[in-house]
């Protein structure tokens, strides 16, 4: 049977602004946006309940909340790409030795932590303030979406992903930290990147897009190569943060140049008409525009390459589908021609909500 659409209990809407003109919009969209005191302390009480209801199944386990923008704060596709990550820790020999019941000299990491992270499931929903959403076990690094509804936590529900010893969650918040800080102007348009690219339903990696994380990489690589050098090749710092080196502290001031709403427009239209897929890799680890290495080329043209930093001999754009490059090259072409030079475009209409009738619409 064909698959019948209702409407939501709570439509999904663009974004309204006091403001008037697109860069003063801006500002006031990327200032909702940052974290703040109370939205990283419901983070911390987050993966403090979650710690609390797992210390039955992993008492040495340690949790750690990550999030990339203001956790209290609702937007569309919420639940579909959660802003806040939480992370177990414990040691893989002890999780395997709890979990594993077949045993074996050289276990097998990624299926115990699919295991695990089922039976952690099944204990948070036990406390009544967990719900499941979705698992997404195929991916590198196995997670599962909870929504959170804890008053104690926020007056809202919040989603949430649960992953087991994952690692981009940490690099993710450690990339955008040393951004800010190298330039103020860096961590608000990787913020405004993410907002437009989940709005406009291009960054849920179970549909064939690039992941939030491929998304910073390139606000990142953009700020690096694309014009203005807001920001240098980030080595020495991945270097250090996999040393496990602490990082520097900076200013974290917005230098003198363009607005962030000037280096939004010069985003999309970098990777909408300068950017070359077959020619270009996206390295924020070299900072410099320069051809993909055979490692790190992609089967099809259907897809970036884009470098892990922290490994790279991964492009983290490997999972994108002919279909979510589709999606990829149509949103760059929206923004692109409502951006244009002299066009004076509302940031609510950029934003506007995708939906699938816009495809049907199209064709």
């Amino acid at each position: 049977p064909e698959p019948c659409l209702q409407p939501s209990v709570q439509p999904v809407v663009a974004p309204t602004f006091e403001a008037e003109g697109f860069d003063a919009q801006v500002e006031e969209l990327v200032a909702s946006l940052m974290p703040t005191a109370a939205s990283n302390e419901a983070v911390v009480r987050l993966a403090e309940r979650v710690k609390s209801a797992l210390r039955s199944s992993l008492p040495e386990a340690e949790v750690m909340g990550f999030a990339t923008s203001s956790a209290l704060r609702s937007r569309a596709f919420g639940v579909a790409v959660p802003e806040v990550e939480v992370v177990v820790k414990c040691s893989p020999g002890l999780v395997a030795a709890r979990f594993d019941g077949r045993g074996g000299s050289r276990p097998d990491m990624h299926r115990i932590y699919k295991v695990v992270l089922r039976a952690f499931t099944d204990r948070l929903m036990t406390t009544g303030c967990f719900k499941f959403r979705r698992s997404a076990f195929a991916a590198g690094e196995p997670k599962v979406t909870l929504l959170a509804s804890d008053s104690a936590v926020s007056a809202d529900a919040v989603p949430l992903d649960l992953y087991m010893n994952a690692t981009a969650p940490l690099r993710n918040a450690a990339l955008i930290a040393e951004c800010g800080r190298l330039d103020a102007r860096a961590s608000a348009l990787i913020l405004l990147v993410r907002r437009w690219a989940r709005d406009r339903g291009i960054c849920h990696a179970a549909k064939g897009n690039l992941p939030p994380y491929c998304w910073t990489l390139l606000a990142i690589y953009f700020l690096q190569v694309g014009g203005e050098q807001v920001l240098p090749a980030l080595d020495g710092f991945v270097s250090n943060l996999a040393a496990g080196a602490a990082a520097t502290p900076r200013g974290g001031e917005a230098a003198e140049g363009q607005t962030v709403g000037s280096l939004f427009r010069g985003f999309v239209a970098f990777y909408n008409s300068r950017f070359s897929v077959k020619d270009e890799a996206v390295s924020v680890r070299l900072g410099q525009r320069a051809p993909p290495a055979a490692r790190l080329r992609p089967k099809t043209e259907a897809a970036p390459a884009i470098e892990d930093p922290f490994d790279e001999s991964n492009n983290l754009a490997a999972t994108m589908t002919a279909e979510g490059y589709a999606r990829f090259r149509e949103e760059f072409g929206r923004a692109s021609s409502m951006l244009e030079d002299g066009k004076e475009a509302a940031l609510s209409d950029l934003l506007t909500p995708w939906a699938p009738e816009e495809a049907g619409a199209a064709e």
